[in-house]
């Protein structure tokens, strides 16, 4: 994970930042001269915590997920541009609060949750099984929408004898 954190932050992550009204003295600290993901970390750990939460280049989020620091891989668990794979990874992660984010993830499969559904911490199990009614919900309800009084299969009334 150490080598990207020698990597400079680029001109369109600076760019977002201004776009989105960070404090003029962080903003005139990172184009002082190019800055490297680790000198930001170091300053001030909520700017990785920030981009965790934010951000949608893949890249980037799979270099946070491995990141020492609960928040950011926390941040990176629940930002819904999260790939797959790296949900994956975080859903086993040994810290509770990792795994409640990809639980909550809009974008965590459906097996993955099915797979947290039996997670030793009750709140991940809760959230994991909300999220997995949610989308059935949106489901059914985006049936509705395009086939309005078609019931659902399960609903049909049709039994086997």
């Amino acid at each position: 994970m150490r080598d990207w954190l020698g990597e400079v932050v680029g001109e369109d992550l600076i760019a977002v930042y201004e776009g989105l009204f960070f404090t003029e003295d962080a903003l005139v600290w990172l184009r002082e001269r190019p800055r490297t993901f680790g000198e930001l970390r170091a300053r001030d750990i909520d700017w990785l915590r920030w981009m965790a939460a934010n951000v949608d280049d893949q890249g980037l989020l799979e270099k946070l997920a491995e990141d020492s620091d609960i928040d950011v891989r926390m941040w990176v668990a629940c930002n819904p541009m999260t790939p797959e794979l790296v949900l994956e990874r975080l859903a086993e992660d040994a810290i509770v609060f990792v795994r409640r984010g990809v639980a909550q993830n809009k974008n965590t499969p459906m097996t993955l949750l099915t797979r947290l559904s039996d997670d030793a911490d009750v709140v991940v199990r809760a959230l994991a099984s909300r999220n997995r009614i949610s989308r059935s919900d949106r489901r059914d309800s985006l049936r509705e929408r395009v086939f309005p009084g078609v019931a659902a299969p399960q609903d049909s009334g049709w039994r086997r004898r």
